[in-house]
């Protein structure tokens, strides 16, 4: 199972890469029309809005992963052994339920808003669904990612 999460993380975070290059590319077109030709494209803003909830969720689970999430270890640096797993495990388990939250009521907003077909009523008058559907997307492989961690932190012996 961690071979193929692992996997799919990849792919979550190249396309993530790509995103975060298509909103570079959109936001020096977007400056350079507005202070020269005085002509900003029109739904450049809402693209980047929505390219930058798509990075983030599809990078979360990558990032908790690789522990390159911000942390404040006062604590952890402080204690070793068992205490220090029990302290992860805790902090395991609170990303599990934010995780499993995200999860249940992220598609479930999301079948509320293609069911009853809101839209952003903006330039490109985007799905809302479309927008969002990233959100429980994203937090299956943050679930799964932490579900690995805890496999490995319960084999662990100390």
């Amino acid at each position: 199972m961690e071979s193929i999460v692992k996997g799919f993380n990849k792919v979550l975070v190249f396309t993530a890469s790509l995103m975060m290059a298509g909103l570079m590319i959109i936001v020096c077109v977007d400056l350079t029309l507005r202070y020269f030709f005085n002509s900003p494209l029109l739904w450049g803003t809402e693209v980047t809005e929505i390219l930058l909830l798509y990075i983030t969720f599809l990078g979360m689970a990558w990032v908790f992963r690789e522990d390159g999430h911000v942390v404040i270890d006062v604590f952890t640096s402080q204690i070793a052994g068992k205490k220090k797993k029990i302290l992860n495990g805790v902090s395991y388990f609170l990303v599990g339920i934010v995780a499993a939250v995200l999860v249940y009521y992220g598609f479930y907003t999301v079948y509320d808003h293609f069911r009853r077909g809101v839209f952003n009523p903006t330039v490109i008058e985007t799905p809302i669904w479309l927008i969002i559907v990233v959100i429980p997307v994203g937090s299956v492989p943050l679930f799964l990612e932490v579900l690995i961690k805890v496999w490995k932190l319960l084999k662990q012996n100390i």
